[in-house]
């Protein structure tokens, strides 16, 4: 063991609180009424809104202890584990007011145990590992309170913990930083939008506008070829595809080309459009969960991107949505191509583009930072909770690729 490094299970050393059973009978629709964190909120190292469910201010009077504050981590109980990771993340300032919700765990560090290094002993690999280790459940994987606390890891000096904590939280702070920078550059791309043709009559559909494009490949017949790969779990995660190989993606895939627009086909409630950064090489490709949109010469990648993002597109594929529940519907090609959508003439289209465009690059330039950026932050990770690499060591990685 590494100095005066100490074996704990995190019962020894944290705080675990479950969520309380908020009924759905009495969810508020006040847009300003405290969200209620749900599993499914979570995601692999962070929290979505959207769909979030809200609950009444003026009940919540002895459910005060369900209260999350900044630097709370929380993991999902059930389906602990996704495709992208493990369900666990940090309450951020934005994340509040909210309160914890059932099958939700919220932890918080003992005065053995700093709150900053806590979240970096979820987000380890070990960790998860340990999880899919001990879940149960075949249609629904699930764990429990007393397994998340018989946990066992390594735990150094307070002063160890803060300064690890303090180094893997700057790369923390640079990706969110550009999360809420390429937040801002999307919505004023999207008030843009809405300025110039939000009042336009809807005299086309986006069939006018944008072709689906459907060349396929099978990355199994390109074993060691490096792949771009698109899928709704790296849209969630941050809108950062995986880069990997040809032999570890097991079905078709479409074929990205650069100019195209990428829309979920999956719940429509939830707007996973993708505007991506597309190269020669590697090649890209995406789930067949996206419609691959190409821009017809109508239209422009930045204005076919606004548009899927726009409110009134996105409630007229809700209305359009079918399937056998809300996380499983979908909209028909068809449909799609048939929804109505502003005609935009040459001067407005290129005006506009002209404006957009460099938003929009410069968000993909974020995103792409944010990959490289938790990149290090993932290999750094479980080296310094082990004690493998020491702080000195670390803080030199992360200043040179800062």
């Amino acid at each position: 063991m590494v100095g005066e490094w100490t074996e704990v299970c995190l019962g020894d050393v944290a705080q675990l609180l479950t969520g309380f059973p908020f009924k759905s009978a009495l969810y508020a629709e006040d847009p300003n009424a405290p969200r209620l964190l749900r599993g499914d909120n979570i995601i692999q190292g962070g929290i979505r809104w959207d769909g979030a469910k809200r609950w009444p201010a003026n009940a919540v009077d002895g459910r005060e202890a369900y209260w999350l504050t900044p630097g709370d981590v929380v993991l999902a109980m059930d389906r602990p584990w996704i495709e992208a990771g493990l369900k666990y993340a940090a309450v951020r300032d934005s994340d509040i007011p909210c309160l914890l919700v059932q099958r939700v765990a919220r932890l918080r560090g003992t005065g053995a145990l700093d709150g900053g290094f806590l979240k970096y002993v979820i987000a380890d690999h070990a960790f998860a590992n340990y999880v899919l280790s001990i879940q149960t459940g075949t249609a629904i994987p699930h764990i429990s309170g007393a397994q998340i606390l018989a946990y066992r890891f390594s735990l150094p000096s307070l002063a160890e913990q803060r300064a690890i904590a303090n180094i893997l939280g700057s790369l923390d702070d640079k990706i969110d930083l550009n999360r809420r920078m390429n937040e801002t550059l999307e919505a004023l791309a999207r008030a843009v939008f809405d300025d110039v043709f939000g009042g336009e009559v809807s005299d086309a559909v986006v069939g006018d506008l944008a072709d689906i494009e459907r060349d396929s490949l099978s990355p199994m017949d390109h074993q060691d070829e490096l792949f771009d790969h698109y899928s709704l779990p790296a849209f969630d995660e941050g809108r950062r595809p995986v880069r990997e190989r040809g032999g570890n993606i097991k079905s078709n895939k479409f074929i990205v080309k650069a100019g195209a627009v990428l829309l979920s086909k999956l719940n429509p409630a939830i707007p996973r459009v993708w505007y991506p950064r597309v190269r020669q090489e590697p090649r890209s490709i995406a789930s067949t969960e996206f419609q691959v949109m190409r821009p017809r010469m109508t239209s422009s990648p930045e204005f076919l991107y606004c548009l899927l993002r726009s409110e009134p597109i996105r409630d007229h594929l809700v209305g359009l949505a079918s399937g056998t529940s809300n996380s499983h519907q979908r909209v028909k090609p068809d449909d799609l191509l048939a929804t109505p959508a502003p005609m935009p003439c040459a001067d407005s289209l290129d005006g506009f583009t002209r404006t957009v465009r460099p938003m929009l690059e410069r968000v993909s330039a974020g995103i792409e930072e944010s990959t490289t950026l938790a990149a290090l932050r993932d290999a750094l990770l479980p080296k310094l909770l082990s004690g493998e690499l020491r702080v000195p060591d670390a803080e030199k990685m992360v200043e040179a690729a800062t």
